[in-house]
């Protein structure tokens, strides 16, 4: 519920065109980091707005001298070296965010980032990207456009791709709802000093299983590190396990969407001439985003002059 209410917020932030982005703040001497949207940012402080389990907003402004560490889920500067002339360099980074599939943002702007590739080359990028975007969709009518746009931009206008969707959520294949849990408890554990009891809990297949799927976050090495730590750890081990106890306070299994029974793909409509007028789709209104702008510069997205 926290994880859809901080979704529903950053959406609501991105329609009234207000720049917002998913940050990790670490403070100097506070074991508890702010996690929230980056509102405003300057060179002397920084406001942070973290959504609170109520839906509502709570306000940080942070002076940067008290900042240990900031961790920011899209890269601005790989953003700004984006140039029009190299549409692959959009896709490709659109498939980097893509695997973040725990962070709102990181989903959203993937979209954003396929939709750009697809606009500037949609010949040769279009289906690929389309189909980039089925796999991030939010709501089953989204999927179902991009379905749609997959199969118009297909040169060989593949009939599969106009299939009903089944999934809306990632697929954490290999571990489930109680590994993560499991490994979050003995993350806790190490982090508050209980090391023979997060020694115990480490050894558990379940635990290993779920530590060895975020091994990209924490390694091996650092657990036992910590595990071997005496008073504090260091800030660095600190920033990794907040890190990864947030991701897995994010995640989410796969669950299947189920259609209505008087939904009928579009396949089945076309095979029985039981078409109705529909609203046209082109990339520039498939989102809430236009393609157009494909140039980020100073936190904005604009056209190329």
């Amino acid at each position: 519920m926290i994880r859809l209410l901080t979704l529903l917020i950053f959406l609501g932030m991105g329609a009234i065109s207000i720049p917002c982005w998913g940050v990790i703040v670490f403070q100097k001497n506070q074991d508890e980091p702010i996690r929230g949207f980056l509102i405003n940012e300057n060179a002397v402080s920084i406001e942070v707005h973290e959504p609170l389990p109520s839906g509502a907003l709570r306000k940080h402004i942070l002076p940067r001298v008290s900042i240990d560490d900031i961790i920011r889920a899209v890269d601005f500067d790989r953003l700004a070296a984006l140039e029009p002339e190299a549409p692959e360099d959009y896709r490709t980074y659109a498939e980097d965010l893509a695997v973040k599939t725990e962070d709102p943002e990181a989903r959203v702007m993937a979209i954003r980032l396929y939709l750009i590739a697809a606009h500037l080359r949609p010949d040769e990028l279009g289906r690929s990207c389309l189909l980039g975007m089925a796999g991030l969709a939010r709501t089953p009518d989204e999927e179902r456009a991009f379905l749609a746009m997959a199969f118009s931009l297909d040169s060989d206008h593949d009939p599969s791709l106009l299939k009903a969707p089944k999934s809306m959520v990632a697929d954490f294949t290999g571990i489930t709802e109680a590994d993560r849990k499991a490994l979050t408890i003995t993350l806790k554990m190490l982090r508050t000093g209980r090391l023979v009891e997060a020694r115990r809990s480490f050894s558990r297949p379940q635990v290993q299983a779920a530590a060895a799927y975020y091994s990209h976050i924490v390694s091996e090495s650092e657990y036992k590190e910590a595990s071997l730590a005496e008073g504090r750890l260091s800030p660095r081990l600190l920033r990794k396990f907040l890190t990864l106890e947030l991701t897995l306070s994010a995640a989410v299994t796969t669950e299947a969407s189920d259609e209505p029974p008087s939904f009928a793909p579009w396949s089945q409509l076309i095979a029985r001439d039981d078409t109705q007028p529909i609203k046209s789709r082109a990339l520039v209104t498939i989102t809430e985003f236009d393609p157009r702008q494909s140039v980020y510069r100073e936190g904005e997205w604009t056209t190329r002059e």
